[in-house]
């Protein structure tokens, strides 16, 4: 995919970034991640949604998926865009469904389309938006 200007970039950049905020409120919907690193990016990118662990929480992903099942009829994946996180949004992606969850993957797909050449992951979105904002 190819980008006009840095500038270009950071404003859809943001333009993801605020979809995932609104599809969070409107729904409602959590935010699941792989781990606390990922957590962490989304907050300081001022994400103010349940950002939900899906790694390292002392669940399994069925049980997690059950869990979000009881309180959301949506859920916004974002992992990591390495083979890990894509493996991990797949498994993810099926056991929602199969608690009849709607999983949203749009807003990682953009993110990857956006990033992959500089990042690979969730917790570096904040360090790669700082990069484009001094690239402008």
């Amino acid at each position: 995919m190819r980008w006009d200007t840095a500038g270009e970039r950071l404003r859809r950049l943001d333009e993801v970034l605020e979809s995932v905020q609104r599809t969070a409120e409107e729904k409602p919907a959590p935010v699941l991640v792989e781990g606390k690193n990922d957590e962490r990016g989304l907050e300081r990118l001022g994400i103010e949604a349940e950002i939900l662990r899906v790694s390292g929480n002392g669940r399994s992903l069925v049980e997690t998926a059950e869990r979000v099942s009881r309180r959301y009829d949506v859920a916004v994946i974002l992992t990591d865009w390495d083979a890990e996180g894509e493996a991990l949004k797949s498994k993810l992606k099926t056991l929602l469904e199969s608690y009849g969850v709607a999983p949203r993957t749009s807003h990682r797909k953009r993110l990857r389309d956006l990033t992959s050449k500089e990042i690979h992951d969730v917790e570096s979105l904040p360090q790669q938006r700082t990069r484009m904002r001094s690239d402008i």
